[in-house]
């Protein structure tokens, strides 16, 4: 024994590599990448989005997703390369490459991380639940209901 240690000293390595590293080994690492954590879901596209639409497993790039109803289906595919980008900055990786969606039935999809009064808008926003949307996503969501009405008038 070397100074009343018992084991001989090494330099520190944290718990996180260590984990990774013996996952990797005995191949269950890979499991882990399958899902995308509702938290980080919620960050990249807002808590009212998070409610209407939520990711199920990702496999291969691909991000499954769970939406409300064709309509919030229809503005998710409109701002899709935003998203990826925001979910693969939170993630540190590029670990979604593409979103594929499904529609929920009724009660599938997880209730939306409730709000204090605090944090309630003043006013009505312009687009369904855009209060909670992250500015960059509710901007699309605009830019792309405006093309669309443009589309529809022609």
């Amino acid at each position: 024994m070397n100074g009343g240690h018992f084991f001989p000293r090494r330099r520190a390595e944290v718990v996180g590599g260590i984990l990774q590293r013996t996952l990797g080994r005995h191949g269950l690492a890979r499991r882990l990448d399958r899902h995308v954590p509702a938290a980080v879901w919620a960050d990249a596209v807002g808590i009212d989005l998070a409610s209407r639409a939520q990711p199920t497993f990702l496999s291969a790039g691909t991000l499954h997703v769970l939406v409300q109803d064709h309509r919030w289906r229809d503005q998710i595919d409109a701002v899709r390369e935003l998203i990826i980008e925001r979910l693969n900055r939170r993630l540190g990786r590029r670990a979604v490459r593409a979103l594929q969606f499904g529609l929920a039935h009724e009660g599938a999809l997880r209730p939306a991380t409730q709000r204090t009064a605090a944090e309630a808008p003043q006013k009505s926003a312009p687009v369904a639940g855009s209060h909670a949307l992250p500015s960059e996503v509710r901007d699309a969501l605009l830019r792309a209901a405006a093309a669309s009405s443009r589309r529809r008038r022609s």
